[in-house]
């Protein structure tokens, strides 16, 4: 709540304007009973058809000029709820580019895509709602009952009684319906999550014959959350018949009391219809009310689940005082004394970690399944923090480098190759916005991708569909070379983006990225040994802990553990050859 009520602080000529209009609505939904009452008293009474006509004029004007400011109420309510929809999109997107893995995961991807579109969606409309319909009521409320208490005091009592139970049955409305609310919106996670995994699944759950099994599991998702929709309904249909109830007691109570003074003399027939349209409108009113309400518990819990998000601290912050990196290419990365473990974790996932990555050379780092390979990708980009010694750039520890100038000096090519929508340009430019045509072409060339992209109707302006899924495994992962190479950075981190290429292919890709890494140091973290037998030192993983660091002929005579793999993956012939 706190952040849409820092909006409304920037927003004060607007919410003056909404104000206004709600003013102006109410006054002018007033004027038309009171004109009702003198056409009554005065024209009828005295039968006189020039005062009627002029009275009916001056009513036609005020509702009018009522529409006509109520329809600019209407823009500007509208205009007020997009900017607020607005504000807090950005606010999330800028807060999640700060997060760490382990935040992300705190949220869940579902869960981040409901906040953002879904819960926001139910934040402006309620946004409007409210101020069409809950803003002009308490207006209309204490204009009512100005009007009534002079015609006559006496009949004032009948709309605050009214008023009160109406309160009442509010109060009780929202204490029953909160927790429900907060619920469905969690609910709603889940069937985004469930959709989300049936759509991108779709294969494995075909190929495994496991519809049945995903709709039970659909169903189930799907009919949790309109039970909670349902039981929130049930407790909302209560109110319309509290408030009719209400509402048909104050009519026969305004016509018993002010038919009596009627008989008394005491006011004219025209005043008690008046009193009793200002009645009606302000029931009116509350009940319109009542409706919107339905949406303000769904509006609170979303508001929390997005202040959840915007008051989580990130795992991983930039220091008060940072360094600027030299704007130099001789850049050097040293691991000294690295130790890494997840949080909640038993053991370390690394520990001990001592080697450096130099310029024009490239570091190799294989080792098992779950030896950390992966891990030091991620502990170089700092998307995680080590919890022992340093990692040190040009002599400088990574923490006191600012993320933006850390990343900028890196280029990075994921374990899981991904593309985004857009064009094969659109992609390759991603880390370098201003780049030629020239400079993608020579860029895909080495990454051996220019071949089937020349080969694709529009050429570099060809589609991406989302995630690249109208690409296979081995093209998504040369565009995401050639996208990493596009970048020109001092690092290049290759994190197993060589496995879905074929033998012929990836020994072409190493040969073109030699001869194009003479002034890079170059990381390669790879599963398979013919991907990095050429490099200058390659070092074995053996959980967490180095086993070895050496060359490739080194190893074989020296790491037991690296010539395990050698013999699990090469032939004779192959490490001959090598």
């Amino acid at each position: 709540m706190k952040y849409l009520l820092h909006f409304f602080k920037d927003k004060k000529k607007m919410l003056f304007f909404v104000f206004f209009t709600a003013l102006i609505q109410a006054f002018g939904t007033l004027m038309v009973p009171y004109f009702i009452a003198k056409i009554i008293d005065i024209g009828i009474a005295q039968k006189n058809t020039a005062i009627i006509i002029s009275l009916g004029l001056q009513m036609l004007a005020a509702a009018g000029i009522t529409t006509l400011i109520s329809l600019w109420g209407s823009y500007l309510c509208a205009d007020l709820a997009a900017l607020a929809g607005k504000y807090l999109r950005e606010l999330i997107f800028d807060k999640t580019q700060l997060f760490s893995i382990k935040d992300f995961n705190h949220f869940s991807t579902s869960s981040m895509i409901t906040r953002s579109t879904g819960d926001i969606s139910v934040i402006q409309q309620t946004i409007i709602m409210v101020t069409q319909m809950i803003l002009p009521t308490p207006l209309i409320a204490i204009a009512a009952i100005i009007m009534t208490a002079a015609i006559n005091p006496g009949l004032v009592y009948i709309p605050l009684i009214a008023m009160l139970i109406f309160f009442i049955a509010v109060f009780i409305l929202f204490k029953k319906s909160n927790p429900v609310s907060h619920t469905i919106q969690e609910r709603v996670d889940t069937v985004n999550r469930v959709v989300l995994e049936s759509l991108t699944g779709i294969r494995v759950i075909r190929a495994f014959d496991n519809t049945v099994y995903e709709k039970d599991r659909s169903d189930d998702a799907f009919l949790k959350y309109a039970e909670n929709v349902i039981r929130l309904n049930r407790i909302f249909s209560a109110f319309n018949p509290v408030v009719w109830t209400i509402m048909g007691i104050v009519m026969s109570a305004v016509v018993w009391f002010g038919g009596f003074l009627v008989l008394q003399n005491t006011i004219q027939i025209g005043s008690i219809s008046a009193v009793t349209e200002y009645t009606i409108l302000m029931l009116i009113y509350f009940m319109m009310s009542a409706m919107v309400l339905v949406m303000v518990p769904r509006m609170t819990a979303c508001l929390d689940r997005i202040q959840e998000v915007l008051d989580t601290i990130p795992e991983i912050t930039d220091t008060k005082t940072h360094t600027k990196p030299d704007n130099g290419t001789s850049k050097k990365l040293v691991f000294q004394n690295v130790t890494f473990s997840y949080k909640g974790a038993e053991h370390s996932v690394l520990e001990n970690l001592n080697f450096s990555c130099d310029i024009g050379k490239t570091t190799a780092i294989i080792g098992g399944t779950g030896s950390g390979k992966s891990t030091i990708a991620g502990l170089i980009l700092r998307l995680y923090d080590i919890q022992g010694g340093e990692i040190r750039l040009d002599g400088l520890d990574i923490r006191r480098l600012t993320q933006h100038d850390l990343r900028k000096q890196l280029s990075y090519v994921p374990q899981k190759a991904f593309l985004f929508s857009g064009t094969i340009a659109d992609n390759l430019r991603m880390g370098n916005k201003h780049a030629s045509l020239k400079e993608i072409q020579q860029a895909a060339k080495t990454a051996q991708a220019d071949d089937f992209i020349t080969s694709l109707d529009a050429g570099y302006d060809s589609p991406v569909a989302q995630g690249g899924t109208n690409y296979s495994g081995g093209q998504k992962q040369r565009l995401c070379i050639a996208r990493a190479l596009v970048k020109k950075s001092s690092i290049y981190i290759f994190d197993d983006s060589f496995s879905a290429l074929d033998f012929k292919t990836d020994a072409k890709l190493r040969h073109a990225l030699k001869s194009q890494m003479q002034e890079a140091a170059v990381v390669i973290i790879a599963q398979r040994i013919n991907t990095i037998m050429n490099a200058d030192q390659i070092i074995v993983l053996d959980a967490g802990r180095i086993a070895g660091i050496g060359t490739h002929k080194e190893l074989l005579k020296t790491c037991l553990v690296y010539k395990e793999i050698a013999d699990s993956q090469l032939t004779q012939k192959e490490d001959i050859v090598q």
